[in-house]
């Protein structure tokens, strides 16, 4: 994996076939999660989809889904009340930026022995990668367990986590230079929901 720097502000990623690979279907993963949990179709409208109101009562079962829709207040009641009127719009951002980077990697009908994908990240479209990246990593944490730096330590030492969290490692690496050129030119930088990693 490269990482570097376009003249324009945006990225270039420059993946292993396998690696994109994995990402696609980290990304699937995803999507197909946050479908499971969506009560609508998701409006082929940005703009509708992302303002669609509608929601359940109560948080997730499932503890990944939980992780990505947290109560916004500690009252039960209120908690339920706003989770009702913003958790689909929500959830249809968070579907619409896992589809644009499916898009983005392309790997559609791109034969196996294809060694290296090349992805350019517009300035615009880094906020998605960033707030689905974040996304996954909060999905991963969830699911095995990894809250603190300690969690990683433990879990980075047992044979059954020990590739998953170096998955979660992974998707930091690309994380992180996705925000530095966020940083770099605040203008379009949209940071929603990136402060919520584990660690």
């Amino acid at each position: 994996m490269r990482l570097l720097p376009l003249q324009e502000g945006g990225l270039r990623l420059l993946l292993e076939h396998d690696e994109a690979a994995m990402l696609d279907q980290l990304v699937t993963q995803l999507i197909h999660l946050l479908q499971s949990h969506s009560s609508t179709a998701l409006d082929p409208d940005p703009l509708f989809a992302s303002l669609e109101v509608g929601g359940s009562d109560e948080a997730p079962d499932d503890p990944a889904l939980a992780r990505l829709f947290p109560d916004a207040y500690e009252d039960d009641d209120d908690a339920g009340a706003f989770r009702r009127v913003t958790e689909q719009g929500l959830l249809n951002r968070k579907l619409q930026d896992a589809m644009q980077l499916t898009s983005a990697l392309g790997l559609g009908g791109m034969p196996h022995e294809e060694r290296t994908v090349e992805v350019d990240i517009p300035a615009a479209e880094l906020p998605a990668w960033a707030r689905t990246l974040t996304a996954l990593r909060l999905a991963i944490a969830a699911r095995i367990g990894l809250d603190t730096a300690g969690d990683h330590a433990s879990l980075l030492d047992e044979d059954e986590t020990r590739g998953t969290v170096m998955v979660f490692d992974w998707l930091a690496a690309i994380l992180e230079s996705v925000l530095a050129i966020m940083a770099a030119d605040p203008g379009d930088a949209e940071h929603d929901d990136t402060d919520d990693d584990p660690f």
